[in-house]
This record gives C-alpha cells, sequence and structure tokens, in this order.
C-alpha cells in the first residue's frame, strides 16, 4: 500500500522532531537572571512568572513523555492506541511545540485505521493551523491526497498532490507526488493535468518501470496518445 511507504520515511523525520526537542533549555535555566533581581511588586510578579513558566515548562515535558509513547505505539502498529495519545496531546497541551507533530501523526493513525474522514481532518488542520517546514507540509498534503483516494474523490486527490509536489519539488515525496497526481488526475478525467505530472513523472531517477505502468493507465483512460513512448 503506498502509504504506508510513506509513513516509514516521515518515522525518520520524527526521530529529528524529538531530537530537536530534547535539546532545548529549561525555561528558567534561559530567564533565571529575571528572578534574581527585584524587589516588592517585581519580586511577586517574577515568582508569578516563574510558577506559570515552570507550569508550561512541565506541561511540556508531559507532552513530549506522551509523544514518546505514541511514537512507539505507532511504530508497533498500535495505531488505535497510538490516536489516542496523540489526542491527548492536542486536547491537554495544545499551546506546546510537541501539539503540531502529535496532529501530524494523529491524522496518519486515523489513516492507518482506515477513519479516512478524521484523517483528512488532521491533515488540513496540521496545514492550516501550523507553521512547518515544506517536506513536512508536503506530506500532510500527500497524505490528504491518499485520504481522498480512498473515499473515492479522485479530483479532490489530484489537486493534493499537485499542490503536495509544488510546495517541495525536490523532496523525496516529490516522485511519489507526481505518480499518484498524474494517476488521480488520469482518473478524475483531467488529460491536461494528467500528461503534466507525467512528464514530470517520467525522467525522475530510477522509475523507469513505475513509469510504463503510469504510461499505460493514462492511455487506458485516454489521457496520454499510445503512440506516445515513455520517454520521448
Amino acid at each position: 500500500m503506498p502509504i504506508r511507504h510513506r509513513l516509514t520515511k516521515k518515522d525518520v523525520r520524527q526521530d529529528q522532531f524529538v531530537t530537536s526537542m530534547l535539546k532545548s533549555k529549561e525555561f528558567f535555566e534561559e530567564h533565571k537572571s529575571y528572578f534574581l533581581i527585584g524587589v516588592g511588586a517585581l519580586a511577586v510578579l517574577a515568582i508569578v512568572i516563574f510558577l506559570v513558566s515552570s507550569s508550561m515548562q512541565g506541561k511540556a515535558r508531559e507532552a513530549n513523555n506522551i509523544f514518546g509513547r505514541a511514537s512507539v505505539e505507532f511504530r508497533s502498529g498500535n495505531f488505535q492506541l497510538a490516536a489516542v495519545d496523540f489526542q491527548s496531546i492536542l486536547d491537554n497541551y495544545g499551546g506546546t511545540d510537541v501539539a503540531k507533530f502529535a496532529c501530524y501523526y494523529l491524522a496518519n493513525s486515523y489513516f492507518e485505521l482506515k477513519n479516512y474522514d478524521q484523517a483528512s481532518t488532521y491533515f488540513s488542520q496540521f496545514i492550516d493551523k501550523y507553521k512547518s517546514d515544506n517536506l513536512t507540509i508536503a506530506g500532510a498534503l500527500a497524505g490528504l491526497g491518499h485520504c481522498h483516494r480512498a473515499k473515492g474523490e479522485m479530483a479532490a486527490a489530484a489537486e493534493s498532490f499537485k499542490k503536495a509536489y509544488e510546495t517541495a519539488p525536490d523532496g523525496f515525496l516529490g516522485p511519489e507526488n507526481l505518480y499518484w497526481g498524474a494517476d488521480s488526475f488520469a482518473q478524475a478525467g483531467d488529460a491536461v493535468n494528467a500528461r503534466a505530472m507525467y512528464e514530470l513523472f517520467k525522467d525522475q531517477p530510477g522509475e523507469a518501470q513505475r513509469a510504463l505502468r503510469l504510461q499505460q493507465l493514462l492511455i487506458e483512460k485516454g489521457a496520454l496518445d499510445p503512440t506516445v513512448g515513455a520517454f520521448d
């Protein structure tokens, strides 16, 4: 199933996310000078700020711990348990840095559970609400595309894959987005866009065999002239 190949690669990025978060310093250590000066009202204010900040740090640690547990569940294929924990982070720790990654993997968990409506909801939420790197946004757009495909919504799927490719054309998902975009456009009856994505895909390194399969599909759907060779 194509989405599993995508998920495995994104699991690699997940390690990078966790590593990045674990490298962050404690809030008090970064700002301790603010709490060591001042008297009277300033001292009280400092104590209040410290307590609030400490609470936020505590929440961040709790959220990170839950995320770590959910990550193990996700990798082990326990997608229902993973979804519960990722959802818990969004519900109870929405202001933490890890929340956006929880949203991303919550969407993937629901996809693996074949709950495509929920998966679409959280892929869309990640795209619309959280700022992230282009590779991850492209991954979410691709996930949304696969949700549409699973529901037979080929035109919507095609647009999602097209946006995903345009967001990160040089990313490792680039060829996948071109392939599934061309396939989806062809099945939606959009020959122009199907051919355009096919033309880009057939020149991708190492994709000769899939280019032939894609060419045949486009011919069957009437999106490509049968006299045109795969590498013309």
